[in-house]
């Protein structure tokens, strides 16, 4: 039930609606015979009738609703109003081109371009105009860039950036609200101008009564009033999307992870994660995580040390530095295995903003963790049958695949493998691609398209808290693809994953098991690589001959060299 909505009369009338409405519109906009007709489809007055319904009984909802006077302040209607429109134009967008043009006519690769890029800039106008919330979201789908088209990724990673800013007055605000004072009585200095805007707060520079410079993270405003209605029209436009397109409906996700996004607007919370994670990454000395400033912070406002750094994904002054893209992968991706498969202490939302690196004062590379507000922990069990499960997968030994994905409870095995590695897997080849070509994405494209029905199922049948942790994959991998896959992830992080299997064993014991585990490891993937070098000479040998089959260079496995 979305949580937009109190009244008890609303809800059940509104679940009679969404019930009614489901049964009757079971055809996809995906269907053969709709591609085949290629006519335009009169929707029937019944399903106008009720969509309308649906429509009138949602805004009953919001003017009936017990908090009206915050859905009011916060206009919370007009958000929903805005989103609604922006949906309703992306489904007639789609819809028209679906309706009017098939795939097999010549310029329909560049009216789908064309359309994706129209309901990219849709959902960016309608995010940053929003807010909060819906510029989370956005994010989320922009580090996807390997399975929606690029119109939306590069068109939505502009949220990182371009982020809404608040007033002078806001800021006072909610300093008096939660000090009793404004920011000139507690700081020797204020600079009310943003030096960074997220989506669910704002950053400024500051210095402190012992001249120490300060970063001071201030939430918006209305931020904590908005959120439940926020979170309710967004799964409510979930729900609409998948009565039009079939299967395709991430809400569930979204009331999954609500506890996990509440918590991220508590800022003592995020402080604490901070020094947690402080603690767990001490191991690594080029981890950096800034200092809390206790006095200076409240649930709204977030006070810690100021970090001068750049974004991860910064290519220009990475270059400038003469730095090592193969060194910033390789801390990068030791840093959250460490997180994953140690500690279970995991940062949800690693995009390059909350990732900063710089040089220390003896010129080494030390990499900045910021945003320490959503954190997901992963129990030891879960941990252990994810470290051998991740093993299995890249030396192919699928029998331990299949039982480690059974104890998290996941019947399709290979799904979620791909899931996880984000990349195909095809356990009859030797190697699981780091570096991911134009076909590779086409083809996971398909798959995402062809079988997005399982790939939601896997999902399903997760483990919710491994929800994050398939995020946090997902968005280091995205961050390893922008700096041309210098490393093989995958292996780097089994080794790691190996290291963590026997650590509560008796340490002789345990590292005997880990020495003949390791061996076993590098053996298979020695085996594999030489496997791919003889393919790779006997098919160029063929091809010099003019006797290699067509398209056999395509299909070349080349060897993955051992990058770690």
């Amino acid at each position: 039930m979305l949580p937009l909505f109190r009244s008890r009369f609303v809800s059940s009338q509104f679940n009679r609606v969404i019930l009614n409405f489901h049964k009757s519109s079971s055809r996809s906009f995906h269907s053969k015979k709709f591609q085949k007709d290629n006519v335009p489809v009169t929707v029937p007055p019944s399903y106008k009738k009720r969509f309308l319904q649906l429509t009138g009984l949602v805004v009953a909802g919001i003017v009936g609703a017990d908090y009206l006077d915050d859905l009011v302040y916060t206009k919370a209607i007009l958000r929903f109003l805005r989103s609604l429109k922006t949906a309703s134009l992306i489904s007639a967008d789609y819809f028209l081109l679906f309706a009017t043009h098939g795939e097999e006519e010549e310029d329909y690769t560049d009216l789908l371009k064309a359309v994706h890029l129209r309901c990219a800039n849709r959902i960016l106008q309608t995010c940053l105009a929003n807010g909060g919330l819906y510029i989370k979201v956005g994010q989320g789908v922009a580090a996807i860039n390997h399975i929606l088209p690029v119109e939306y990724t590069k068109t939505l990673g502009k949220l990182q950036n371009d982020c809404m800013t608040g007033e002078k007055l806001d800021v006072k605000k909610i300093f008096e609200e939660d000090f009793g004072a404004t920011p000139e009585a507690l700081f020797k200095e204020f600079d009310y101008t943003p030096k960074a805007a997220a989506s669910l707060a704002q950053v400024f520079r500051a210095k402190g009564k012992d001249d120490e410079d300060l970063a001071v993270k201030v939430q918006y405003n209305d931020l904590q009033k908005r959120f439940k209605s926020d979170l309710g029209t967004i799964i409510f436009l979930q729900d609409i999307i998948e009565i039009f397109f079939k299967d395709y409906n991430f809400g569930w996700i979204l009331r999954d992870v609500k506890k996990n996004l509440e918590q991220e607007l508590d800022f003592v919370h995020e402080g604490w994660n901070s020094e947690r994670a402080a603690r767990d990454l001490k191991v690594f000395k080029y981890v950096h995580v800034p200092k809390v400033k206790w006095d200076l912070t409240k649930t709204r406002v977030l006070t810690t040390e100021w970090i001068d750094g750049h974004k991860i994904d910064d290519l220009e002054w990475i270059k400038k530095e003469n730095l090592d893209l193969r060194e910033v992968d390789t801390k990068l991706f030791s840093l959250f295995a460490e997180q994953i498969f140690r500690t279970g202490f995991v940062h949800a939302d690693p995009h390059p903003g909350n990732v900063f690196i710089r040089k220390s004062k003896s010129g080494r590379l030390e990499l900045v963790l910021l945003d320490h507000g959503l954190y997901e922990s992963i129990s030891e069990c879960i941990r252990q049958s994810l470290c051998q499960f991740w093993e299995a997968t890249v030396i192919r030994d699928e029998r331990t695949m299949k039982e480690t994905a059974a104890k998290l409870h996941i019947q399709n095995y290979k799904q979620f493998a791909e899931i996880l590695f984000q990349t195909p897997i095809d356990l009859n080849v030797n190697n699981i691609k780091t570096r991911l070509t134009e076909k590779d994405i086409e083809h996971i494209q398909h798959i995402a398209k062809t079988n997005f029905r399982y790939i939601m199922d896997a999902l399903k049948e997760m483990p919710r808290n491994m929800l994050f942790v398939v995020r946090n994959l997902n968005t280091i991998r995205a961050i390893g693809r922008e700096h041309g896959d210098p490393v093989d992830r995958p292996k780097l992080m089994a080794r790691y994953a190996q290291s963590c299997l026997y650590r509560n064993e008796n340490r002789c014991v345990g590292l005997v098991k880990w020495l003949f585990r390791r061996a076993r490891f590098e053996y298979c993937l020695i085996k594999a690589n030489f496997k791919s070098f003889l393919l790779s000479i006997y098919i160029d040998i063929l091809h010099k001959l003019g006797r290699s089959p067509q398209d056999s260079r395509i299909l070349k496995i080349s060897p993955e060299l051992d990058n770690v």
